[in-house]
């Protein structure tokens, strides 16, 4: 006699598209694409998407089997990200940049959170900033007592359900940095249920070239612009 429970159908783990923009980041790419190989969820397309890269990207990228190689003259990130998303054939999107690490059970993690909760359509993990080795500690990081910690939600940890970007749009190129930032806002407005998982599962590479260390000093006010707009009324006329 079977029991009620042996009848019932085992739904099938919705496809997760990784989605990994890369500029001139052959050093690191290796390091970030076996990360996501090394996941335990088990259904995932992952996405390269080389912003007019002239290091060794392409070849990096186009050395793993599973991966789905796009080429673009540079853009910015925030296109880069846009044009996987525009071909992401997954119910999900996560984002991993070139020189970041995932923990092997980050997607499982996550993926396991949000079928459970599926009113919750962007989640986050913690991370943790770690330096590359002979990286010097920049005073105006040296200063900030917990810089190695991070608990909102940045691009590397994020997994979003396709249907927001239907609803709100892709990435804004109209910002150099903080890009994120004005998408996170821009779906806080809509209402899109968001959570930040409590683990430290993604660990964000810090170096001399990262893009937020150029902008560390310039970046704030590409955000003043960003909060900025998010408050403005829709008929007021101001930029």
């Amino acid at each position: 006699m079977h029991s009620e429970n042996s009848s019932s159908t085992v739904q099938p783990l919705p496809l997760v598209s990784v989605v990994i923009p890369v500029y001139n980041g052959a050093r690191y790419l290796g390091d970030a694409l076996d990360s996501v190989f090394n996941q335990s969820y088990p259904l995932m397309e992952v996405i390269v998407v080389d912003d007019g890269s002239t290091d060794q990207s392409s070849m990096i990228a186009k050395g793993y089997p599973g991966v789905r190689y796009l080429y673009q003259s540079n853009q910015g990130v925030s296109a880069a990200r846009n044009s996987a998303i525009n071909i992401a054939k997954g119910e999900f999107i996560a984002f991993l940049d070139a020189d970041d690490i995932w923990k092997p059970e980050k997607l499982t993690r996550q993926m396991n959170f949000m079928l459970k909760n599926p009113e919750i359509l962007i989640t986050g993990t913690n991370a943790v900033n770690f330096l590359e080795p002979d990286t010097l500690l920049p005073d105006w990081l040296a200063k900030r007592s917990g810089w190695k910690e991070v608990k909102h939600i940045i691009p590397s940890t994020m997994v979003v359900h396709s249907s927001v970007f239907s609803g709100i749009g892709g990435f804004s190129t109209e910002y150099r940095s903080n890009e994120d930032t004005e998408w996170l806002w821009r779906a806080k407005k809509a209402e899109i249920t968001m959570n930040i998982l409590d683990e430290i599962l993604t660990l964000r590479r810090y170096h001399g070239a990262n893009l937020s260390w150029k902008t560390a000093f310039t970046g704030n006010s590409g955000l003043f612009r960003i909060i900025r707009k998010s408050l403005k009324k829709p008929t007021d006329p101001s930029t």
